[in-house]
């Protein structure tokens, strides 16, 4: 598990768009801050480093690329949606946000 800490999301025009082509929004992507989430290194070849998973206050599963901001606890999101099943297996070990 990587070591980040986010406590917040970066969202402009773009990343919110991408996110709802995946038929999601900001507001629903961020509750995943409220509670337990993974951070683990991207495995996948794009621009984001990382890859967060979480679930939201109605306990879906959702993963999110992220890459930094020059604040260290904002991140960017790249894009959003919902959990594949080995997103879901991956959340056998949270971090807790504080």
């Amino acid at each position: 598990m990587a070591d980040v800490l986010v406590e917040q999301f970066f969202w402009d025009d773009f990343n919110i768009d991408k996110v709802a082509q995946h038929g999601l929004r900001a507001e629903y992507v961020d509750e995943v801050l409220y509670g337990d989430y993974r951070v683990d290194e991207n495995r996948a070849s794009g621009r984001a480093p990382y890859l967060l998973i979480g679930r939201t206050e109605d306990g879906q599963c959702v993963a999110i690329p992220i890459e930094p901001t020059n604040d260290p606890a904002v991140w960017r999101p790249v894009t959003a949606w919902r959990c594949k099943p080995f997103e879901w297996a991956r959340l056998g070990q949270l971090r807790r946000r504080r």
